[in-house]
């Protein structure tokens, strides 16, 4: 049975071919692929049939049927691009948050050093803002989902908002997190931590029947925006917000 290994801010999926095969449309897993390792922290196989009583996961991207056991996750699921992305997306939950990190729907740019993440609800500019930094020459870790640790480390995944958003693996320091507004000017604004805890949380990725209890989500959400330093970037649907992000991450962490 053919299988692809994947990164995930430094631990491995092993995607059985057809899952990653389907899901490649949407999903840009080449740049995440990595040798093929002995002990994989999540191994995905997929089947054509489990039994009734095995659990479903349903979303916005459709459903799966799943058994899971320990490093094992045994799915039914039916042919199709959002389907292989369903499963790919509760896969890298599943291991991000075993491994302490939460997923949260942000950008992620970075200067090869220190990395600034933009959450917002949809619309409010993370696509666009991650073109603008990717066209200025910053790089792009992600557009949609990005992993967020308590050690104020972040790492990007291979889903993505906008086809030609492209996300790279790695994990590095965040130096900001922002929320973002849109304004005829570059500028970076004060973001009470009360309004930057409860923007991290109403954008945390659920992974439905793997989801982490409330309050262990805010305890994580608490613990990540302690390591960085908080803001509202402003910015206007120009490429010079490169220039001002690149400056932005030369700022000293919160202290």
């Amino acid at each position: 049975m053919r299988s692809f290994d994947f990164d995930c801010g430094g631990a491995v999926i092993r995607v059985e071919a057809t899952l990653a095969d389907m899901s490649r449309p949407r999903v840009h897993l080449g740049a995440f692929s990595v040798p093929s390792v002995e002990r994989p922290d999540l191994v995905i196989t997929r089947h054509p049939v489990l039994p009734e009583h095995a659990p479903v996961a349903e979303g916005p991207l459709g459903r799966c049927r799943y058994l899971l056991e320990g490093d094992r996750l045994d799915v039914e699921v039916p042919d199709g691009m959002f389907q292989g992305e369903l499963v790919l997306r509760l896969a890298w939950y599943l291991v991000a948050t075993r491994r302490g990190a939460l997923l949260v729907h942000a950008a992620a740019v970075t200067d090869g050093a220190q990395v600034l993440v933009a959450s917002g609800k949809s619309g409010d500019g993370k696509s666009t803002l991650s073109r603008l930094c990717r066209e200025a020459g910053l790089q792009l870790m992600t557009d949609e989902i990005v992993q967020l640790y308590g050690d104020g480390t972040v790492a990007g995944t291979p889903f993505r908002s906008d086809a030609d958003n492209v996300g790279q693996p790695g994990r590095l320091p965040a130096r900001l997190f922002v929320a973002l507004e849109k304004a005829p000017h570059e500028a970076l604004g004060p973001l009470a931590p009360l309004a930057a805890a409860q923007l991290a949380t109403s954008q945390c990725f659920d992974g439905a029947v793997f989801a982490l209890p409330r309050s262990e989500v805010n305890r994580r959400v608490l613990t990540f925006l302690s390591q960085v330093r908080l803001g509202t970037l402003a910015f206007r649907k120009d490429v010079a917000v490169g220039a001002f992000v690149r400056e932005a991450l030369r700022l000293p962490a919160q202290g």
